[in-house]
């Protein structure tokens, strides 16, 4: 009887593990599927129609690498060190015979003091720490006047409106899957320095700023920060794909131009195929010619074998007489 008690203990904690354990998932599964469905979210809308400027900068970052003062300080000390013992060595050869051995010992011991001292300095010395430079340059500077976009570098340069158009509908909505709130170090994103500021400005002064950092791998998704919020955003590639590009790219292509570069090109196709048809004569000749000669060749070949039959016969034939 009391084995069978331990035994229903046993099923009834069994049963009570199972039952908190389905209550668990099924409450760990609600909030995962509650998180992807907030997964993406607006985090930036903007009226297109009233931008006025685009202009994009492009930080680049370069690694350099510069010795420690605490390594330079250690050699320098280490020297000093050297020419300090290497005299007391110097006055230590001229005292009596009887202190040579202890002085020699001496002298033995601070040399070794010195080796070690100066492995230590040149390991310190190649001790170097990374320091980055940041180069940043305006890719473009795109002003709306008077309905029409220009480059502000060069107002001359005819744009094609539509890129231009085509490239601000990134910016109608921009949407991410993740927030990350109260950053206070942008740099472990990228954005202490960032990649890539696209600066958007509308009728009425305001301006927009959006700074691209770091590309997370993991992820395939980039750091982003708008304005001067203290919270960081995960996004696709497709601003920095969108933005991320030469101000030729907005360079308007003269379709006529297009046209005569276009027929141009199969003019020269068209005497390349006439070249290649006149080679291809010449050839099928210089083979015809070249069998004719072999025929010619194997002609007279035939004649020569039975010219020297003749003789032969010939030969034989006085021979015979002979006899």
């Amino acid at each position: 009887m009391k084995k069978q008690k331990t035994q229903l203990i046993v099923i009834l904690v069994v049963l009570a593990v199972l039952v908190a354990s389905y209550f668990a998932l099924s409450a760990h599964n609600k909030k995962v599927e509650e998180d992807e469905a907030t997964d993406d979210y607006t985090i930036l809308t903007m009226d297109t129609t009233t931008v006025t400027q685009i202009k994009v900068t492009k930080t680049t970052k370069t690694e350099v690498v510069v010795e420690t003062a605490e390594a330079i300080e250690g050699s320098s000390s280490d020297a000093a060190t050297e020419e300090v013992s290497s005299d007391a060595a110097e006055e230590a050869a001229t005292e009596e015979a009887a202190t040579e051995e202890a002085a020699t010992e001496e002298a033995s011991s601070d040399a070794a003091t010195e080796g070690s001292s100066s492995d230590s300095a040149a390991e310190e010395a190649s001790v170097a720490e990374p320091v980055y430079e940041y180069t940043s340059e305006v890719l473009y500077d795109l002003v709306l006047e008077d309905g029409t976009w220009y480059l502000s570098s060069d107002k001359s340069l005819a744009i094609d409106q539509d890129t231009v158009t085509t490239l601000l509908s990134n910016l109608e909505t921009v949407t991410s899957n993740k927030e990350i709130q109260n950053v206070t170090d942008f740099a472990q994103y990228g954005l202490d320095h960032p990649s890539l500021d696209i600066e958007v400005s509308l009728t009425g002064g305001t301006t927009t700023t959006i700074h691209i950092g770091d590309y997370n791998s993991i992820s395939s998704l980039y750091y982003v920060r708008i304005g001067d919020s203290a919270n960081v955003y995960m996004i696709t590639s497709t601003l920095n794909s969108a933005f991320n590009v030469d101000s030729s790219s907005f360079e308007q292509v003269d379709s006529s131009e297009s046209t005569s570069e276009t027929s141009t090109g199969i003019t020269g196709v068209d005497i390349d195929a006439s070249v290649a048809s006149s080679a291809a004569a010449a050839v099928t000749e210089a083979s015809t010619e070249a069998e004719a000669t072999t025929e010619d060749s194997a002609d007279a070949e035939a004649g020569t074998e039975a010219s020297v039959a003749d003789t032969t016969d010939d030969a034989s034939e006085e021979a015979s007489v002979t006899e």
